[in-house]
């Protein structure tokens, strides 16, 4: 009878359903959970760029796609500091190329390149998952422009170490093309900072190129969109070229106007390096103007600056230069500034190219053996000249080969220098 009972059978209807909706009501907070999970939409902290960047190194690129769009936000944010890291370590590898050797250099700069290969596929695959081109075409336009760098660079190596002046030339060339290119981009997508930067290499090649008009026609351009900048760096360093290429063609005051103002520039930085360099120029363009006392005062100040920041390339050449104006000023300090430099060069010698180092060589004996003749010494200049012997014994020609190279042209301050590139083949 109990089995049939409706009380009973009520009773237990009442438990089944406080049972079932107690379970209902326990279950439903994880089931609101997990729905506002999966419509949460993107990640918070989707996957870092080295794994999208490893994907697409092993051909997994559907993979990398998908954790891109993962948060695409995110990863935008992303790219923009990769691009500001980029030109960072650009910068810095401009700067150690003062201290390092040209093999090393090249090697680093290589390696550069390589990365920035690599980062491109990421830039493009971003490009295509959400159409946005500007935020490419401002990575490829740098990318052009340390490859249009890195190609003068090369250039440069190949003209000052195997004096192949076709081969140089071919390679400013090419970098002239990577410049051009890159400006263009920049240009769309109205980055003031790399217009200047890119018409700031397009001059340093064109003056390799011995073309200073040209050169100069790009620096002024340049000089237009790094005075619209903050900061003082790429006003100081188009002035500082300026200043070198008003120098190599002869025209002193004018270089003397754009060094000066690149080295208050530099000061405002407080970069060392670039005043090394900055006063370097003054005190060339000072000797230019024949005012042999204050070249010699500037001179020995851009010594001291190169040695304090390590500016080796320019500590060479301050000694070099203090060497020539001590012989032009009677100064007892010659002979020794001149062994000073050719043993700073001989020691030193992978900041040079080897065309630098064979003529400073030469012209040491040469001045060594000038200053013995001044002193009374025929003995010691005898030796000297000895010296100079030797090391033409088996190229008797070496040194006129050498001084009549267009890639010595780069070395040397004349006045037809901007008249040379036009008689050359």
């Amino acid at each position: 009878r109990m089995k049939n009972s409706p009380f009973l059978w009520h009773q237990l209807w009442n438990r089944s359903v406080r049972a079932t909706g107690g379970l209902l009501l326990a279950l439903f907070p994880f089931a609101f959970q997990t729905l506002r999970a999966w419509q949460a939409g993107p990640s918070p902290d989707p996957a870092p760029l080295i794994i999208l960047l490893n994907k697409l190194d092993h051909g997994q690129t559907e993979d990398a796609e998908r954790l891109m769009r993962d948060n695409l936000a995110v990863t935008h944010q992303r790219l923009e500091e990769v691009l500001a890291e980029r030109d960072a370590r650009f910068d810095e590898l401009g700067r150690f190329g003062a201290t390092s050797g040209h093999e090393v250099h090249q090697e680093v700069l290589q390696e550069f390149q390589e990365e920035n290969l690599r980062y491109a596929r990421l830039f493009d695959l971003y490009r295509r998952l959400t159409g946005d081109e500007t935020l490419y075409k401002r990575f490829e336009a740098r990318r052009l422009r340390y490859e249009g760098a890195f190609l003068t660079h090369a250039g440069e190596d190949r003209c000052g170490d195997h004096l192949d002046w076709d081969g140089a030339r071919q390679l400013y060339r090419q970098a002239l093309e990577r410049l051009e290119a890159g400006f263009a981009l920049a240009q769309q997508v109205r980055d003031t900072r790399l217009m200047a930067s890119a018409k700031i290499n397009m001059g340093s090649t064109l003056i390799r190129l011995l073309e200073p008009e040209q050169a100069i026609a790009a620096y002024e351009e340049g000089m237009r969109y790094a005075d619209q900048l903050p900061g003082e760096m790429y006003k100081g360093m188009v002035r500082l070229n300026l200043g070198n290429t008003y120098v190599w063609i002869v025209q002193p005051e004018k270089s003397l106007d754009y060094a000066q103002a690149a080295l208050e520039s530099f000061k405002k930085m407080g970069r060392g390096t670039w005043q090394a360099n900055a006063m370097m120029v003054i005190a060339n363009a000072q000797m230019e103007q024949q005012q042999y006392a204050s070249s010699w005062e500037t001179m020995r100040m851009a010594l001291e600056l190169a040695v304090q920041s390590g500016e080796d390339r320019v500590r060479g050449k301050a000694l070099l230069n203090l060497g020539t104006l001590a012989l032009l000023l009677k100064r007892p300090e010659a002979a020794e500034y001149v062994r000073q430099a050719m043993e700073w060069y001989q020691d030193h010698g992978e900041v040079y190219t080897a065309l630098e180092r064979e003529i400073v060589q030469m012209n040491g004996w040469m001045t060594l053996s000038r200053i013995a003749e001044e002193q009374g010494k025929p003995e010691e200049a005898q030796r000297y000249r000895q010296e100079l012997a030797k090391r033409l014994q088996a190229s008797p020609g070496r040194y006129e080969q050498l001084r009549g190279s267009p890639c010595y042209a780069l070395y040397k301050a004349n006045p037809s220098n901007s008249h040379r590139a036009r008689a050359l083949p």
